[in-house]
C-alpha cells in the first residue's frame, strides 16, 4: 500500500478501481486504507466495517453502498454521486465531501467531526444538531480535485 493517500497519477496506486464498475460486491471488514477509486461506479457494494481510511475516490457514482461502520476518516472523497449510501456509524472524521452530490444518505450516527461541506448541501442533508456543530462548513467547493 502507498505510505499516503493515493493521486490519479500515481505510478504505483496501490488497491485500485479506475473506470471499473463494481456492483454486487462484498467488502467487508476488510483493512484497505490508501485505496483509489475514480471515474468507477460502485453499485450494491457493502464496505461495512472496512477501514478505508485516507482514501482517495474522486469522480466516481456511489449507488446503494453501505458504509456503515466503515472507517474513511482522512479521505477525499470529492466529485461523488452518492446515492442511497449508508455512512451509519462510519467515520467520517476529516473527509473532503465538496462538489458531491447526496440523494436519500443516511448519516446516522456517523462522525463528521472537521468533514469539509458546503453550506448549500449540508442544508438538504439529514443530519443531527451534534454534526452540524463538528463539520468544517465552507461557503464555496474550492478548487476541482484533479484527475476529472
Amino acid at each position: 500500500m502507498p505510505p499516503q493517500r493515493p493521486r490519479h497519477d500515481d505510478e504505483v496506486p496501490g488497491v485500485s478501481f479506475f473506470r471499473t464498475l463494481l456492483a454486487d460486491a462484498k467488502l467487508e471488514h476488510l483493512t484497505l486504507p490508501h485505496t483509489f477509486f475514480g471515474r468507477s461506479e460502485i453499485r450494491a457494494t457493502s464496505f461495512q466495517n472496512t477501514d478505508l481510511s485516507e482514501s482517495t475516490a474522486n469522480w466516481n457514482d456511489f449507488i446503494e453502498v453501505d458504509f456503515s461502520d466503515a472507517d474513511l476518516s482522512g479521505s477525499d472523497l470529492r466529485a461523488c454521486l452518492f446515492e442511497r449510501v449508508k455512512f451509519r456509524g462510519a467515520k467520517l472524521a476529516g473527509v473532503d465531501f465538496r462538489y458531491c452530490g447526496f440523494k436519500r444518505c443516511d448519516f446516522t450516527d456517523a462522525d463528521l467531526t472537521d468533514a469539509k461541506l458546503t453550506q448549500k448541501v449540508g442544508a438538504v442533508l439529514q443530519l443531527s444538531a451534534e454534526q452540524q456543530s463538528v463539520i468544517d462548513w465552507q461557503s464555496e467547493d474550492g478548487d476541482e480535485p484533479e484527475g476529472g
